[in-house]
């Protein structure tokens, strides 16, 4: 009998592997605090679906709390939440 290994096993284990990585990962990152998840600029484009002027904008006229590291921006995703409760607008008439 021959010790014949199909050439994509090696590859598949490894995939298992990464995902099983990435899932630990991400029960992890669920587990966080909000208070503890930094986003970067690129997150916040993308979460608000916004311009990088429009960001600059934003922090600039104080609407978006941050904090810089050198060339880097940081934000909170509690205060993201924040921000959006802030602006939230139900249109329920009283």
């Amino acid at each position: 009998m021959s010790n014949f290994q199909h050439p994509f096993n090696d590859s598949l284990k490894k995939i298992s592997i990464r995902l099983e990585y990435l899932i630990k990962q991400n029960e992890f990152k669920n587990k966080l605090s909000p208070e503890y998840v930094l986003l970067d600029n690129a997150d916040i484009l993308q979460l608000f679906k916004i311009s990088p002027k429009t960001a600059s904008n934003w922090r600039e006229e104080q609407i978006l709390p941050y904090s810089q590291i050198k060339g880097k921006i940081y934000y909170k995703l509690s205060d993201m939440h924040k921000v959006i409760d802030k602006h939230y607008n139900s249109n329920k008439k009283k």
